[in-house]
């Protein structure tokens, strides 16, 4: 059983493996409107079929390049303030998403 409290966060290397998660996590009962796919590189979502309702976010765009003008931080990391993780996940999942992985996140 999946407790509602804690998001679910999967790391997929390939898309394959992102498409493998996705769906997995479709079939765990999270709603597609819950489901978050991040990644730096925008690519990884060309020719992919999306329902409507799943969310892709790229992080590290021009906006949160902007942003980290101001603070300091990357704009990787600006980019994933946006799903209330702790400042300790952000920073993993930041170094990640750096290296290329692409980072399913989903919540009830």
């Amino acid at each position: 059983m999946t407790n509602e409290q804690n998001p679910q966060i999967e790391v997929a290397h390939t898309r394959e493996e992102m498409l493998h998660i996705l769906e997995s996590m479709r079939l765990e009962a999270y709603q597609k409107e819950d489901i978050h796919v991040i990644t730096k590189d925008p690519s990884h979502f060309q020719d992919v079929k999306w329902d409507v309702n799943v969310k892709t976010h790229e992080v590290g765009n021009w906006v949160d390049q902007f942003k980290s003008w101001f603070t300091g931080e990357s704009a990787v990391t600006e980019g994933l303030k946006r799903f209330d993780l702790t400042e300790g996940q952000t920073a993993y999942y930041a170094h990640l998403l750096e290296q290329g992985v692409i980072v399913l996140f989903a919540e009830h």
